[in-house]
């Protein structure tokens, strides 16, 4: 008889079934993880939405100033750009419209314009009662990248050869205090990692077992064209995240992020 799968892998199941069944008739993202995010944004703060303005001409674009409370990557700006319809009507299925008054966690990419613009599939981290564990977490992570000056940027698209999900599996029902660890990569122009070091870790001999599995992941990039080839010494950012035991289930350690 197979065993019931743990709460969190049925949401990562739902998910992964429901946007394959929307498929293109709605606006579909990866779910970032905080690592990607923070990296391939060229601005990262705490902010509110304090005015809406009318879209430029015909686009789904429509500037909106804010107010940073705290600001983690980045210059400090008065605005941003969204990527929807500011009267909060229907639009595209990528279109979104974010209220005045929203406090959010922005991540922000600056376009060939010079414009500092969000969308659908931004990130973006909205402030309310809900999923109160997950905002008090990646506040967490990002007032430690801030801590330990991390702000580089990076677009290249990385994704791991799936691989590493296994070998996370003899971690589980592993007792930990912290609910993450962070560590990077650095590459060789081929992919082969030339080293991994620690950021934040669980802060006990995990972290070496950590960093020697993830030494041994392999990866895949795409950037602008080009395939699985990226500058030498080229750095990324990876969570490894704990997930206690629930409603008894094992607790265990999984690269997703949720």
């Amino acid at each position: 008889m197979r065993k019931p799968l743990p709460p969190i892998m049925k949401k990562i199941l739902q998910i992964t079934i429901f946007l394959f069944s929307i498929g293109t008739f709605a606006c579909t993202c990866d779910n970032p993880k905080i690592t990607e995010k923070f990296i391939e944004s060229d601005f990262v703060a705490k902010a509110r939405i304090i005015k809406n303005y009318k879209n430029e001409n015909s686009r789904e674009l429509y500037k909106a100033d804010i107010i940073i409370s705290e600001l983690y990557k980045g210059e400090e700006l008065k605005s941003i750009y969204v990527a929807g319809r500011s009267d909060g009507g229907i639009g595209s299925s990528c279109a979104i419209f974010i209220p005045e008054n929203t406090e959010l966690i922005v991540y922000a990419r600056k376009n060939k314009d010079g414009k500092y613009s969000v969308g659908m599939c931004s990130g973006l981290l909205y402030l309310n009662k809900r999923n109160l564990k997950r905002q008090k977490r990646e506040l967490e992570i990002l007032k430690m990248f801030k801590s330990k000056n991390i702000s580089f940027t990076d677009k290249i698209n990385y994704r791991e050869k799936a691989t590493l999900h296994k070998k996370l599996e003899q971690f589980k029902g592993i007792e930990l205090d912290k609910s993450y660890g962070i560590y990077e990569i650095t590459f060789a122009q081929d992919l082969t990692i030339k080293n991994v070091t620690e950021i934040s870790g669980f802060k006990n001999s995990i972290d070496e077992k950590l960093i020697e599995i993830i030494k041994t992941t392999e990866w895949t990039s795409f950037d602008k064209g080009v395939k699985d080839k990226v500058p030498e010494n080229s750095k990324l950012l990876i969570g490894i995240y704990f997930y206690p035991n629930e409603k008894g289930n094992q607790s265990f350690l999984s690269q997703y992020y949720l």
